[in-house]
């Protein structure tokens, strides 16, 4: 009776994982969307892609315009979350593809989770062309809060401006993380 319960149990176990269910697996992941491509003149958030499972990589990106180009010489935003689901990862530093050499200040407003303060000056007023295409502005960073699963929670642009633009820039949407 012994040799048979074993039999069994190893059977059970190898039916289990060859079916993929086994106790103890989490298919927990960390899922990004966002609005698609910026449009032209529009500043908007994009997914950049998970690291480690359990921080995403956002992008702030700016849409050239299609026969011509913008110049401007930066942008100051604010980006807005839950910090209950989730937490902003600072960066040692930060550049940007866009506005290489510029002054970059990111922190958090008033030191609270929640809202992250983000300025992109070039210095003595410089311009940058952008062309057609979109443009990778600042890449920055959130996790999840350490346990914490949750459905789609947005991360928003708020607090909007470029500055020494050439025309108007836009600022249209944002992304939702969620971790399930």
């Amino acid at each position: 009776m012994t040799a048979r319960r074993l039999f069994l149990s190893v059977f059970t176990a190898a039916l289990l994982a060859a079916f993929g269910c086994s106790s103890g697996t989490d298919s927990v992941v960390f899922l990004c969307s966002d609005g698609g491509q910026a449009a032209a003149n529009a500043v908007n958030l994009s997914c950049a892609g998970a690291t480690g499972g359990t921080t995403e990589q956002v992008d702030v990106v700016l849409g050239g315009v299609a026969t011509a180009s913008t110049t401007l010489s930066g942008l100051n935003f604010d980006l807005t979350y839950d910090p209950l689901k989730l937490e902003f990862v600072p960066a040692g530093s930060y550049t940007s593809p866009l506005f290489p050499g510029a002054l970059i200040a990111v922190t958090l407003f008033d030191g609270q989770p929640g809202r992250v303060v983000v300025s992109i000056q070039n210095t003595e007023g410089a311009l940058v062309t952008v062309d057609a295409g979109q443009q990778t502005a600042l890449r920055l960073s959130f996790r999840r809060v350490s346990g914490i699963q949750f459905g789609p929670t947005p991360v928003a642009l708020d607090n909007a401006e470029a500055t020494g633009a050439s025309t108007t820039i836009t600022f249209t949407s944002g992304v939702s993380l969620s971790y399930q």
